[in-house]
């Protein structure tokens, strides 16, 4: 199954709300790219959020209380792995770190989050090929696996990402440029 999750980076509460508020009905589930500081609103749609935090063990709890479905962490410790059966978790690999460094940590989690920009926690960076080989060596060694790509996704990347596997397409800033393609018939 494809999904195209429209990604949301806010400022601030009022941001957020704002965000929320101009997902299209088709839409079911957000992605929340959570810094450091706690920017939450309340929302009847489904979310997962993406914890770019220094110590995501001290905030998971928080998320999924308010109801994440799925959480995307950088690493995981103990704490972290305790809430396997609370939500799905999801491990974040950023461009600069080796496929081979989380492949023994792929068991742990439900799926894998590969960042396709150099620079992540900022939407509008430009997306950097070597996602390209990167998703073909986790689709190569785990055929199964739920591949999530986040970072610089557009009309003109989709179809090649979906045809090397990528499963699920997390998009910030050209959300509505893609959902328009992916939605004109």
């Amino acid at each position: 199954m494809i999904e195209v999750i429209p990604a949301i980076l806010a400022r601030n509460t009022s941001d957020l709300s704002s965000k929320l508020k101009e997902i299209p009905n088709e839409i079911k589930l957000v992605h929340i790219d959570v810094l450091e500081e706690d920017i939450w609103t309340e929302t009847d749609l489904d979310f997962e959020v993406h914890l770019m935090v220094s110590h995501p063990e001290e905030i998971i709890e928080t998320w999924v209380d308010r109801g994440a479905k799925r959480v995307i962490v950088h690493k995981l410790n103990e704490k972290i792995n305790s809430f396997k059966n609370k939500t799905e978790l999801g491990l974040a690999v950023e461009l600069g770190l080796l496929l081979e460094e989380v492949f023994p940590l792929v068991s742990e989690v439900s799926f894998i989050h590969l960042m396709s920009i150099a620079k992540i926690g900022e939407q509008g960076h430009p997306f950097d090929e070597r996602i390209f080989d990167r998703i073909r060596e986790v689709r190569e060694k785990f055929p199964t696996l739920i591949i999530s790509v986040d970072g610089g996704v557009g009309v003109e990347n989709f179809q090649k990402l979906k045809e090397l596997g990528v499963n699920r397409f997390v998009v910030g800033s050209r959300f509505k440029e893609l959902w328009k393609s992916l939605t004109k018939n």
